[in-house]
């Protein structure tokens, strides 16, 4: 019998998120993403620039 049987119903719930949020962890961050990313950075520089101004 595992741990995870014995866990109430919320226990439970509770180790399968654990699990998937530590999937999501490996994953690795889509180009695309940081591409976007970078794009947001820029416009934001520029758009500090033109207050500083």
């Amino acid at each position: 019998m595992r741990a995870s049987d014995i866990l109430d119903p919320n226990s439970q719930i509770g180790v399968k998120l654990r699990s998937l949020y530590a999937a999501v962890q490996d994953e690795a961050i889509p180009e695309r993403f940081l591409d976007l990313l970078e794009k947001l950075d820029q416009a934001e520089l520029v758009a500090s620039a033109k207050v500083v101004k």
